[in-house]
């Protein structure tokens, strides 16, 4: 066992009992306004002409759910401790069971009036993009699904999380406001994260991870303008029993480099919302398969515009742009080396949605996906390559109440 993980498994440890203590009353805090205890449930419904998207969804499918119940005891002006345990079930992606989102002690190191440095350790959410830390919150993110081309639901626990700690600022400026925060330490890996990089379950697992994301933004006073840069590298340790049959990766790492340009301008009424993405990925040490094209790098993006009639109604078009590999496009080189269709290497997602908050409490949503392509689609529900559908349509309703 090397002493990263052991580290990590620590630092993990101590975030979930810190969390377990103050959901359990343990900690009393000096006044009542410094407990809170909120929570949030979510149900959505998918349907789609070709292809499963949250389970079954060709057939009409309920298996999308979130429920998160999350607390903050502030012991003083400088140390807070907060903690989420949520359960989110999506298809067969994810199964219901609940887990530590993140629990984390919060220590301001320096306070002054125009700014703060701080630091984190236990369970962090990964900075990353604009939408990344909040991404499971239906009232903090600008659709049900959040474009497929950066924030991957397959994926989505290698980018949400890691077991560290995690230094932080803030400053404020005579045109704005400043902030940066870099994570260090262990992201989180399990069997779709397996599924998403080596779109197989194959013998063996992830058995280890190191890596930092650091995150840079920029906003003029009235936010209208907002500008953000994330830059990271994960790296996965993969472990296989004995030899490896033919073809199948054996021991090695899988060394990824992520980097975003989030750009984002406000009006009272409108909003125009983009994100770049790259993403550099070595697996050549595993052998196999994965030594005939050793390196791969993806490229996606979108471009979002949404209109807010009013403080409850609003409604956002976009376009999702995604390619699997920046050197095949057209996914014609997948598909002479490894038989799988083409449509699987790129997606290309027209989203139209409309949102509706009648009060502080309640959120419902409604959207349509009209897709080329198949890029991002979970194999978990769609096992087979030959019965994806290039071209297909879904509509994705949701209803939200938050305490």
């Amino acid at each position: 066992m090397s002493k990263h993980y052991g580290l990590s498994r620590f630092v993990r440890y101590v975030g979930a009992v810190l969390t377990l203590i103050f959901f359990s009353g343990f900690i009393q805090a000096g006044e009542g306004d410094n407990w809170e205890i909120n929570g949030f449930v979510t149900q959505g419904f998918a349907l789609a002409d070709d292809n499963n998207v949250y389970g079954d969804s060709e057939s009409g499918s309920f298996d999308f759910r979130e429920l998160g119940l999350n607390s903050a005891v502030r012991i003083n002006d400088r140390l807070l401790i907060t903690g989420q345990v949520m359960s989110r079930k999506a298809g067969s992606v994810d199964d219901g069971d609940p887990m530590l989102d993140y629990g984390l002690l919060d220590y301001r190191l320096l306070e002054a009036e125009s700014g703060y440095v701080g630091i984190k350790l236990g369970r962090i959410k990964n900075p990353f993009g604009f939408y990344n830390k909040t991404r499971d919150v239906a009232f903090t993110r600008p659709s049900i699904m959040l474009p497929q081309s950066l924030y991957f639901d397959r994926a989505r626990n290698l980018e949400l999380s890691s077991d560290g700690g995690m230094l932080y600022g803030y400053r404020l400026l005579d045109s704005g406001r400043i902030s940066s925060e870099i994570v260090v330490g262990a992201p989180r890996k399990d069997l779709n994260v397996e599924y998403a990089y080596l779109n197989n379950d194959w013998p063996g697992s992830f058995t280890d991870s190191e890596g930092y994301l650091w995150r840079t933004e920029y906003s003029l006073s009235d936010y209208s303008f907002i500008a953000a840069f994330s830059y990271g590298n994960f790296k996965l340790d993969f472990e296989v029993p004995g030899v490896p049959a033919l073809g199948a990766p054996g021991d090695g790492v899988v060394d990824i480099d992520v980097a975003a340009l989030s750009l984002q301008y406000n009006l009272d009424q409108w909003s125009l919302t983009g994100e770049y993405f790259r993403q550099d990925i070595n697996w050549g040490s595993l052998g196999g398969v994965y030594s005939l094209i050793p390196e791969n790098s993806s490229e996606s993006f979108y471009l979002q515009l949404e209109h807010r009639f009013n403080s409850e109604v609003s409604m956002f078009l976009r376009r999702d742009i995604l390619y699997i590999d920046m050197d095949d496009r057209d996914g014609s080189k997948a598909e002479q080396l490894f038989g799988k269709p083409a449509h699987t290497q790129y997606a290309f997602d027209w989203t139209l949605g409309v949102g509706w908050e009648p009060s502080r409490d309640w959120l419902f949503r409604a959207e349509w996906h009209h897709v080329e392509g198949t890029g991002w689609l979970a194999t978990q529900d769609n096992p087979d390559d030959a019965l994806k559908v290039e071209d297909w349509n879904m509509l994705l309703l949701q209803a939200t109440y938050r305490f």
